[in-house]
């Protein structure tokens, strides 16, 4: 899995502007939620959910719908398919 999370940070690097998005990548462990990465800068925006599924949520601040869902399919393609 560390190597699916890094190639998905990697990708979603390229989609991201990193002056003016943030998006961050969060393990759910029962109550708790641990942060894992982070892409871009604070926005001092509300977050808001882009993709989660049982095991990983992903949050961002300051996405427009396009590249929210852009974001989403791409925490899709890696962490909802069936190759997991």
């Amino acid at each position: 899995m560390k190597k699916e999370i890094y190639t998905f940070k990697e990708e979603l690097s390229k989609l991201i502007d990193q002056d003016n998005n943030k998006v961050w990548l969060n393990k759910k462990a029962s109550k708790r939620i641990d942060y894992i990465f982070k892409v871009g800068q604070e926005q001092f925006t509300s977050s808001e959910v882009i993709g989660e599924n049982d095991e990983f949520l992903l949050l961002g601040q300051n996405i427009d719908k396009k590249l929210k869902d852009k974001s989403a399919i791409l925490f899709n393609d890696y962490f909802n398919s069936d190759k997991n």
